[in-house]
């Protein structure tokens, strides 16, 4: 008898529930559609008749997650699934996601490459990775980077509430516009390095990943290799952050 019940359960636990499975399949339809859809539409799309998909789109409205526009009859996502979003989006640690993508950039790269986040005192380390056995530049935690002769501080003079005042109109407009901030030794003689922003959801720049290395191992371009990693990194960040344009 034991035996039974165990194989019983064993049983609807593999099986889940398919109900819920198909209202999940036509909800995750209307989400992809990236509009108002009607009901017609949605259950050819879901390949589904129009009499079921209406059912689940009824318990759905219930829920929150899907809403009914009173003038065109049409359906688009409703508030319960902004709610999930902002509750996901507060449980992430931008910190620890950019400290593991620091270390297999700098890795995969071969050159330093840190974490920054805007301090007491400007731009400042706050998680350092260093690329194995190739040649490294040491940076400590905690150091604070001019906003000017730094790419580090210059990413955040760019985007800064001050950025007018910190970089020259034309300077600011060029990082902006590449998305990432390049310096040939001008922090330090045969150091460069480059940085780029990380958005959050509402667009606020949270912090900057930089790679810094001697000129013979990090090449001082935008169009570089290394620059174009790091750039993919950080727009792969943002959008995990909850940002569309970043």
């Amino acid at each position: 008898m034991k035996n039974e019940l165990a194989q019983t359960k064993s049983n609807e636990s593999s099986q889940g529930v398919q109900s819920v499975e198909v209202g999940l399949a036509l909800f995750h339809t209307l989400t992809q559609s990236g509009t108002a859809v009607g009901l017609s539409d949605l259950a050819r799309q879901a390949g589904m008749h129009r009499a079921k998909a209406y059912r689940y789109l009824i318990s759905l409205s219930r829920a929150g997650w899907v809403v009914q526009d009173p003038q065109t009859s049409l359906y688009s996502v409703g508030p319960a699934m902004r709610d999930m979003a902002l509750s996901w989006l507060a449980s992430q640690d931008p910190i620890r996601l950019a400290g593991t993508e620091a270390q297999a950039l700098a890795l995969s790269v071969g050159v330093t490459c840190f974490v920054a986040v805007m301090g007491q005192n400007g731009a400042t380390a706050v998680r350092v990775c260093q690329p194995g056995q190739a040649v490294s530049i040491s940076v400590n935690e905690g150091a604070i980077f001019d906003a000017r002769s730094s790419a580090t501080g210059r990413i955040f003079a760019a985007w800064g509430d001050e950025a007018n005042r910190q970089l020259p109109a034309a300077l600011r407009r060029e990082i902006r516009s590449q998305g990432m901030a390049v310096v040939e030794g001008d922090h330090v003689v045969g150091i460069n390095a480059v940085s780029a922003p990380v958005f959050d959801a509402r667009g606020n720049l949270v912090l900057a990943l930089t790679l810094v290395g001697p000129s013979s191992s990090l090449q001082a371009s935008a169009d570089g290799t290394a620059a174009q990693a790091l750039l993919a990194v950080c727009r792969r960040m943002s959008t995990a952050l909850g940002c569309q344009n970043g």
